[in-house]
């Protein structure tokens, strides 16, 4: 029996239809069942639960042999942080994986996690693989880059920007790089990861083939939607104070401060891990906008 969280979400709902096709026994635990609808049509056994609730990750890692770990924000709403999410739902889970003697443990971090980062959420993602690390449980950590495809964060509302404006915003100079990966290629690797054991107490960074500027990634999207548009850099001078003023206003600002810190950061990595560990050939940037964006316009 596999236990994912963070099932409902972007990478979760790709992973359940990936593993279902494998035949494994999967759990999920879900705030609202009412909502994992589309998880009980494919055969999942869910189970209402929240990482900040202890108990209900004990009832639901019962019987568990290995976890899947994926919640986690990418910005903080009211009463929902990056250290409350991140550090403590993960410390929660661990200790419930712990208690029933779950074998391996298996952690979706970020690229750029590490020891000193100045954005919270990278911050706090290397927190929370102290706490794996440190669990006694076997594990794997997987760091990918930018994680694209149909249901995304990013593209998507990037794309439905890009159709209402009347420019191509590029935040700052656009010159950091980043490395998309496909949501499926990092589907592939999180299965190799859960059902082999070949992947004990490592750590894998995982990026696609393309290594790009923001201004490229975004020159992509519009290319890919067939929309020619001149392209507008937005100064960070200006970003950072509209970005502070946007927290202050909005539940969900466009735009956060720890966002614009990570946006001055490369994001990339060797291709030795996905290709060599893994045995998976990540797809170009712009076939993998192809297949969703694409087909929309």
């Amino acid at each position: 029996m596999i236990l994912i969280t963070g099932a409902t979400g972007f990478v979760g709902g790709h992973l359940m239809q990936g593993l279902k096709k494998s035949g494994v026994p999967l759990r999920a635990i879900v705030r609202d069942p009412d909502k994992a609808r589309a998880l009980k049509d494919l055969g999942v056994e869910v189970m209402p639960g929240d990482i900040a609730d202890i108990s209900s990750l004990e009832y639901a890692c019962n019987g568990v042999e290995r976890v899947v770990h994926l919640v986690g924000i990418i910005q903080e709403a009211p009463g929902v942080t990056f250290e409350g999410i991140h550090v403590d739902g993960t410390r929660n889970l661990l200790s419930a994986a712990k208690k029933a003697n779950v074998g391996h443990f298996v952690y979706q971090s970020a690229l750029g996690t590490r020891p000193g980062a100045k954005s919270q959420y990278h911050k706090t993602k290397w927190e929370a693989e102290e706490l794996v690390r440190a669990s006694g449980i076997a594990y794997t950590i997987l760091r990918p880059s930018l994680i694209y495809g149909p249901g995304d964060q990013f593209t998507m509302r990037l794309s439905e920007m890009l159709k209402l404006s009347p420019v191509v915003p590029v935040i700052g100079t656009g010159k950091s790089k980043v490395q998309p990966i496909y949501i499926d290629d990092v589907v592939r690797c999180i299965k190799k990861a859960v059902t082999g054991n070949a992947f004990v107490n490592e750590i894998y960074e995982i990026g696609g083939p393309d290594q790009l500027t923001y201004e490229e990634v975004t020159a992509a999207i519009a290319e890919t939607m067939e929309i020619k548009r001149p392209k507008v850099h937005i100064p960070l001078l200006f970003m950072k104070p509209a970005a502070k003023v946007l927290e202050k206003v909005l539940p969900k600002p466009p735009v956060t401060t720890d966002q614009l810190i990570m946006l001055q950061e490369n994001n990339v990595c060797s291709p030795k891990d996905i290709r060599e560990a893994f045995g998976v050939k990540p797809i170009s940037f712009r076939e993998g906008l192809s297949r969703y964006i694409g087909k929309k316009q």
